[in-house]
This record gives structure tokens, sequence and C-alpha cells, in this order.
């Protein structure tokens, strides 16, 4: 029995050496880490059925064994997706475990191994066959697709050593392979064990490991690192590799391009081979430099390309072995020259341009490197601020320029643009001479190739606006409160001499004054919601509430004109603020007092505008029709019918409020009704 242990004993005491081995590696690739996991369960079952041999009567060793070999399936499946970068769901993996720890319950509760028993040659667990063959079918599922996956990654990509590559990586699964059926064949015709056949097929597997980890550097992260394919195909070079002999191991599809021949055809034949007759000499005499450890730079050779020769830039750096010292090959880049001077005189068009925008922008512009550091200004930022190239370089800009009171703001747009983001204010900055300007602010990343490089800050002088701002805010001002307050005066007094005794003369040019009393208030609070648009908060509300109460508080004025108004529930969340009523309130009043309708309905819903949501609300009525000239310019400024004594500023407000909000609004009219049709946004 001792003789049929051997296999057992070696691989149980060859596996942990391996995988202490593999972690002295300290690879920076996840799934060497998978690898091991692979390796555990086939020790378990190793050191189990070895044990068991030992100590046939405790079954606890049988059990340990079986472990191992439940495990094996889900492990191996689990380094390949691993390797091969399948599927990047951690879930994806936790799930593949889930029939294989269903099984470990039952074994756990004593119904997948029901003993032990001796068979010819030693001892095996006596397995439930009804779990055992749910185990075999889903482990030979697993294996299969391990086995797809990793076919299926090594005819994708190619790279150093692939075929030795792909042997050593699915050895793994065709050990599991072997071992099911050499099980089945064992134990069904030969009714002997089948473990020393089984850890004589694990041994081999471990060897050719062994085999990959010290000859061939795999799948450590060395020269074979077969990943590198997946740049190398993303490079805009041509790029190959060539053993000590010259010979083509890898090339990508952009050299394959230059060439004209498909790249499965170039790997196998000599890199000599597509040098022009007249570079030979050059090509051998730098290839023997490779040979002897140096590098070379921008060999200019012609090559053999597909309809013409293509002269080329060649970079050269030799592949070393670490160990032992030896030159294995060398690592080559291939740049079309041609194309290099035409992408540089392009590069040079381009920087005259960015040099020409820069320097004549009427925007004062600072460039600044990474760290916020003043590396270029350009002649409208030293007009504007007064300082200097000389004055600020290598300098951080908010030193100079940021007054006490901005500070917090300034530094936090400073903050969020080294951060990688754009930022956009407004504030005062401070020239040299200690004057305050107001300006606008946009500090924006400059980023190379996914890193940020730099930083570049505009700043547009807004002082003139700022001022007609602050004037135009003192006369809104003035006439919100000064003028307003005096024509309330007005109005009060007008209203008081129209209840004394006046002739009919007299009686009218009262009711005149009262009326142009009356228009001048109305239009100042038009003004006044003019002027709000946009300064307050939006926030949520129920569009149902909204229109219920306006449709509530108009009904009575309505219906003393003889005007039925119909409303049908909308229901919804929009998002806006208090001049909202406006909106709805100036239509409704508008068709009452103008349309001569006899009813106004308000309906809609939920629709949808170009993959946007939308509540629709339609204010109808079935009055007169409007002019196709008058819709035209409805919605401007100052148009208005002609039995209209008004400012012409309600739908201009109406329009304004809605697009504020996000929205849209449009009319349309035929003599049998007029359907203004707002849109708001669903929240």
């Amino acid at each position: 029995m001792i003789i049929y242990l051997i296999p057992s004993i070696i691989s149980s005491i060859f596996i942990p050496s391996v995988i202490l081995y593999i972690l002295s590696l300290r690879s920076e690739r996840d799934y060497i880490y998978q690898l091991i996991l692979v390796l555990f369960p086939i020790f378990l079952w190793n050191a189990g059925i070895l044990l068991t041999n030992f100590f046939p009567n405790e079954i606890i060793w049988a059990e340990m064994g079986t472990a191992g070999l439940i495990l094996v399936p889900p492990t191996i499946l689990h380094f390949s997706v691993s390797y091969t970068k399948f599927h990047n769901s951690k879930l994806y993996n936790i799930i593949a475990y889930i029939p294989f720890l269903i099984l470990l319950l039952t074994l756990v509760n004593g119904n997948y191994v029901e003993g032990v028993v001796y068979k010819g040659i030693g001892y095996e667990p006596v397995f439930n066959d009804a779990l055992f063959y749910i185990h075999s079918w889903i482990g030979f599922i697993y294996l299969f697709l391990s086995v797809y996956i990793l076919a299926r990654h090594y005819r994708k990509n190619i790279g150093i050593k692939k075929r030795q590559a792909l042997y050593i990586l699915i050895s793994f699964p065709l050990d599991a392979f072997s071992s099911y059926i050499t099980y089945i064949v064992f134990e069904e015709v030969f009714h002997v064990a089948q473990f020393p056949f089984g850890s004589m097929i694990d041994l081999f597997t471990i060897f050719i490991l062994l085999y990959a980890l010290f000859i061939l550097k795999l799948p450590a992260k060395t020269l074979a690192e077969i990943d590198f394919s997946i740049l190398a195909e993303t490079a805009n070079d041509g790029i190959c590799i060539v053993d000590a002999d010259g010979i083509i191991e890898y090339a990508n599809s952009f050299m394959a391009e230059m060439l004209g021949v498909h790249k499965n055809k170039l790997t196998g034949k000599k890199l000599r081979k597509f040098i022009a007759d007249e570079d030979i000499e050059s090509y051998d005499e730098h290839f023997n430099r490779i040979l002897s450890g140096l590098k070379f730079k921008n060999l200019i050779l012609k090559l053999r390309g597909g309809e013409r020769n293509i002269i080329v830039a060649m970079n050269a750096s030799p592949i070393i072995d670490r160990r032992e010292g030896d030159v294995k090959g060398a690592f080559i880049t291939i740049r079309d020259f041609e194309e290099r001077i035409k992408f540089e005189e392009e590069l040079k068009k381009e920087r005259t341009y960015f040099h020409s925008l820069f320097y004549h922008s009427p925007e004062a512009i600072v460039l600044m490197d990474e760290k916020h550091r003043v590396n270029d200004l350009n002649p409208a930022f030293i007009e504007l601020f007064g300082y200097t190239l000389e004055d600020l370089k290598g300098k951080n800009v908010d030193d100079f320029i940021l007054p006490p009171e901005e500070e917090r703001e300034g530094k936090r747009i400073t903050k969020s643009v080294m951060e990688g983001k754009i930022a956009r204010t407004e504030g005062y900055r401070k020239r040299k001479d200690g004057k305050l300007i107001y300006v606008s602010v946009m500090g924006a990343p400059i980023f190379v190739d996914g890193e940020q490089m730099g930083i570049f800050g505009i700043y547009r002088d807004m002082t003139e606006r700022k001022k007609a701002e602050e004037e135009r805010e003192f006369y809104n001002s003035l006439l919100r409160h000064d003028i307003s307050n005096k024509i309330t005066v007005i109005l009060g007094n007008l209203e008081i001499l129209l209840e004394s005794k006046l002739n009919k003369e007299q009686k009218n040019l009262v009711l005149s004054a009262l009326n142009a009393a009356k228009s001048g208030s109305e239009l100042i609070s038009k003004i006044r919601r003019l002027n709000k648009i946009g300064k307050e908060e939006l926030y949520y509300m129920e569009l149902d509430d909204v229109l219920s109460r306006i449709v509530k508080n108009m009904k009575k004025e309505a219906e003393n004109r003889g005007i039925k108004l119909h409303y049908e529930g909308i229901k919804g969340v929009i998002k806006a603020d208090s001049l909202i009523d406006s909106v709805f309130s100036n239509i409704i009043q508008n068709a009452i007092t103008h349309s001569e309708c006899k009813n106004i309905r308000i309906y809609g819903g939920e629709v949808e505008l170009n993959n946007k949501k939308y509540y629709k609300i339609c204010i109808e009525n079935d009055g007169k029709e409007i002019e196709k000239d008058t819709i035209k310019k409805i919605f401007n400024p100052g148009v208005k019918g002609s039995s209209s004594r008004g400012s012409g500023l309600g739908l201009y407000i109406v329009k304004t409020l809605v697009e504020s909000y996000g929205g849209k609004i449009k009319l349309r009219s035929s003599p049998e009704k007029t359907v203004f049709e707002i849109y708001l946004p669903k929240v």
C-alpha cells in the first residue's frame, strides 16, 4: 500500500512548496492569488486521501479530501475568469461558488461521504451516488467553461510564447477532467482505488507549473507577460518583439498595416527580411548592438511596404533575462517618418494658432502649472491687472489679485480646478495699484493624455456691467417703491373724488385719470415680476394645488361675464417659484377679458418630448380666433391686442417665466378654439 501512496505523499509536500514560492514572487497580478486558490483544494484532496489511508476508521480525513475535490471546479473557473478578465464583476465569482457551497453543506451534514472502503490498493471515500453525479456534471460544465474562456482569450490575443502559455494554463482544467474520467474507469471497470493515478496527474500538472515559473517565467510579471499585447494593440506606432536571432515573435496590427502583411504572417519571420537592400548593412550593425545589451534610437531605414517602400524611424531596446543576464531579444518600435514630418507640421500650425489666440485674446488669460504657479500671462491680463510676467512668474496668482473679502470663494475655485474640474464665479479682484475691479472668472484644468499638466484662468472685466446692474436696481427700486407709493396716493384720492358730487364731464375726467393710474400701477407690478424672474430659489410643488387655487380665485369673475371655467385635475409635481401663479392667471385673465368666449377649459397630462418628460397644461377657450401675424409675435414684449389697454408685457412675462422653469409654451388658434400649451418639466 505504501508504494501506491508515494504520489500522494509527493503531491502533499510539493504543492505547499509551490504555493510558498508563488507568494515569494510578490506579483502585482490578482490572478496569482486565484492560482494559489486552485492549488489549495488539490492539496486538500491529496493530503486528505493520504491521511484516510493511514487512519481509515476516522471519516473526517475522507471528508477533508472530499472538500478539496468539491472546490476544484469553481476555483479553476475563478482563476480562468480572473486571468482573462472575462468578467469584471466580483458577484459573478461569488455566484459561481454557490452550487459547490451547497455540496459542502451536504458534506458537513454527513450526507455526501457515506464511509471509507478498501479498494484493492488502498482506502477511498464512498460517495452518495446522487450527490456525486450532480457534483460531476456541474464540475464538467465549469471545466468546459474554463477551457472555453482560456481558448477564447488566446484566440483574440497574441503574446510571447502564446502556445506554451495556453498549454500550461489549460492543464488545470484538463487535470480535473482526467481525474474525473480515471475515477470512473478505475472505480467502475477495475474496482480499485483511483487516488494513486489522480495524484500522478496532479504531480504532472505541478511540474508543468514549475516549468512555467522557472523556464517561461509565467505567469509572473516578467518578459513573458501576455497582457502586454492589449497595450501594444492600441499604440499608434509599429511594435514588434524579436528573439536573439531577429525572428519576430510578436507584431502589432499597426506594424502589419504599415508593411501590408497580415500580422499572423509576420510572426516566425526575420525582421531583416522586411528591410530594404540598401539599409540591411546598417540594420545588422545596430542589431549587433542590441545583442551586446545596448539600445539604439531613431535609426532611419527604408522598409519594404505593401505598395511602396516606407521611410521609418526605428527604436530598439534589448530584452534581458535578469536572472541569467542573457539578451533574449529586442523590443522594437517603428514610426512612419514621413507621417511624423506631416504631424510635426500640423503641430507647429496648432502651436502658432494657440499662440495667436492667447496673445491677441481680449480676455485676460493666465497659464499656470498643475500647482497653480504662473507660467505665462497674455497682454490683456497685464493691461487689466497691471502685473508683468516678471512680477508673477512661478508664483501663486491668488496671493496677488485676491482681496481678503474674496479669499474664501477664491480658494474654493482654485481647489476645484486643481482637482480637475471647470469652475466659474464672479467677484472682485485687486489690481497692482490696489484698485478693485469686478470680474467674471473661469478656471479650467489642462489635460495631456489623461494627466493634468496645468491650469488656465480667464478673467473678464465686468465693472461696467456691474455698474449698470446697480443703476438698474436703483431705478427698479425707485419705480417699485417711491413711484408706486405716489400712484397709490393718487388712486386713493381719485377714488375719494369720484364719490363726491361731480357733473358728467368732471366724472369722466376723474375716471380717465383713475384708469391711467391703475394702468401705471399694473405696469409697475409687471416690471416687479420681471425683475424677480430667476432670482428666487425653485422648490417642489403640486401642479394640481396651483391650478385649483387659481381657478377658484378667478371663477367668480368669469361667471360675472357669463363664462364657464372648467378644470380637469392634472396630477404631478413641478419645480417653480412663487411667480408660477402669474403664468396661468395671465392667460386665463386674457381669455376672460379679451376673447369673447363662453367656455374656458384647463386640462392636460404627462407627455414626452425629445426623450424628456413634461406635464402639458392646455388652457383652451372657444372665443374669437387670433390672427396668424399676431400669433408669431404674441410673446414679444409690447405686443397686445387692439382692444387691450395693457402694457403688452403679460404674455412676455409668461414665456420668460416658463422658460426659467425649463419649460416651453406654444399657441395655436382656429375659428373654433384658441389653445395655449404650457410644458413644464416633470420632477
